[in-house]
């Protein structure tokens, strides 16, 4: 249980009394615990009130509940405080009324008598410029028609009412045949303030159809979830009263302790299970999604960004660090992280090769350009090794130019040139294998052909067909070299 401390001094006395409470109410978060996952509605309800209200909460009177919520709950980073349904700002500061904003009790006081500890309860106070609170009074919430609206809203930082409708409509709220239908952006944080109170404070006045429609309400929550703001104010209430809002912390209850219909409740994101954490993928290459998410309500979306971390390497040292954001058909979230690694496998790819020369023995020097090479990884070093067939002149000959292009990581890929001079090196007939001699392997070839008589390999003759004349021209020719 926190301290009970009045404030009476001044604001800076009371500044240094607010840190005391501040450091015994950190103490209280620590017995709110997670809800069971068999209980729904009244009985819910019941669980909650006595694990995160009873024992917990420390009623600090009305004053002292406004200067808490005017001074530190609700002030903003420019020292502002904000009418919840207009969005007029006024300083803030720990006071009991920074005029013209005062406490809206979005349970109106009404309904219970302005008894404590509701009445200086802070999640059912907001600060709210005293013209809105009044025009509300203690109109139950729901959807106004906007034709027959009075509009509340601010014009710069000036309060206004008007029955036109604005152009910015959404930031302004409503009334009309007592109804009275806040901001779009604040309808989440009324509808939870309402759960709160008839959760701890069921016994207390009215039903809660008196503050609106169940259904709208928890449409409200539905489509307007806690935001940082709602998140941060729960916890620093916590701080000085001693308990949290369940509903803000775990948005999932309100369906399991208003509205449960014994429909499964899917409060679990999408699975990544069997999606790689890692995964090697060439050298710059971007590939698309590389994870297929499953879910029992079906994956609404799946989204990701990437973090660049290099352009490649030989042993996935960098590449891009991707997080996934899945999303399924009942609004649960999933993140994934993901490294998807460069790593080097390709060889380098030639972007240019001198071409085939034929030139004279006489058109004197040969034109010898070098090959170049690029890597998708990195740089590509390229080499050159000459083969010298036949010659010199006056004889023919060919240079045959082997380039070789290797990359850092050893993988390598080559290209020719060939340049004839003179008249090009022709071989010799007999060199049926085309090992530039004339040997045993070539007779085996002629002997393998031997008594072919039509479309013979071995027609050394030109007779058409394999025989005896063609053996004996392979073995005049045998052991010479035919290069």
């Amino acid at each position: 249980m926190l301290l009970q401390i009045e404030f009476s001094l001044t604001p800076v006395v009371s500044r240094w009394t607010a840190l005391w409470v501040l450091t015994l109410g950190s103490f209280a978060a620590w017995g709110q615990p997670t809800p069971p996952g068999d209980l729904y509605l009244e009985e819910l309800r019941g669980w909650l009130k006595s694990n995160w209200y009873d024992g917990e909460h420390d009623a600090l009177g009305y004053n002292e509940g406004r200067r808490q919520m005017y001074g530190y709950t609700d002030i903003l980073s420019n020292g502002n405080v904000e009418c919840i349904y207009t969005g007029f700002q006024q300083a803030g500061g720990y006071v009991t009324y920074p005029n013209p904003i005062n406490a809206e009790h979005i349970v109106p006081q009404s309904f219970f008598g302005s008894s404590e500890p509701m009445r200086s309860d802070i999640y059912i106070l907001r600060p709210c410029h005293g013209s809105a609170n009044s025009s509300r009074s203690n109109d139950p919430f729901g959807e106004v028609n906007n034709s027959q609206a009075q509009w509340y809203g601010v014009n710069g930082n000036s309060y206004t009412s008007t029955s036109n409708e604005p152009a910015n409509s959404a930031n302004w709220s409503e009334g009309s045949s007592g109804l009275w239908e806040p901001r779009e952006s604040k309808k989440g944080d009324v509808a939870r303030a309402v759960f709160y109170y008839y959760t701890m404070y069921p016994d207390e006045g009215t039903a809660i159809s008196a503050c609106g429609d169940l259904n709208t309400l928890f449409e409200w929550h539905e489509n307007d979830p806690p935001d940082a703001a709602e998140i941060s104010r729960n916890t620093k209430i916590n701080l000085v009263q001693g308990n949290k809002n369940p509903y803000v912390e775990h948005p999932e209850l309100v369906y399991l302790a208003w509205v449960y219909d014994g429909t499964p409740v899917d409060t679990e994101g999408p699975s990544f299970a069997g999606t790689s954490a890692t995964v090697n993928i060439a050298c710059g290459s971007v590939p698309g999604a590389l994870a297929d998410p499953t879910d029992d309500c079906g994956v609404a979306s799946l989204t990701y960004e990437d973090t660049f971390s290099g352009s490649g390497g030989c042993t996935g040292s960098s590449g891009i660090l991707r997080t996934y954001t899945a999303v399924d058909g009942c609004g649960n979230t999933s993140t994934f992280v993901q490294e998807l690694l460069y790593v080097d496998v390709e060889a380098p790819e030639f972007v240019f090769v001198p071409a085939d020369l034929t030139i004279g023995c006489d058109d004197g020097d040969i034109p010898l350009e070098s090959a170049t090479a690029e890597d998708a990884c990195g740089e590509a070093t390229v080499t050159v090794e000459l083969d010298i067939v036949g010659g010199p002149c006056p004889e023919p000959y060919q240079i045959v130019r082997v380039f070789t292009a290797t990359d850092a990581c050893g993988n390598s890929s080559t290209a020719t040139q060939t340049i004839s001079i003179g008249e090009a090196p022709q071989g010799c007939p007999e060199d049926l294998d085309g090992d530039g001699f004339v040997g045993v392997s070539d007779v085996l070839l002629a002997l393998g052909e031997f008594g072919c008589a039509d479309n013979c390999t071995v027609d050394l003759d030109g007779d058409g067909a394999t025989s005896v004349s063609d053996v004996l021209a392979l073995l005049s020719s045998f052991g010479e070299s035919c290069l």
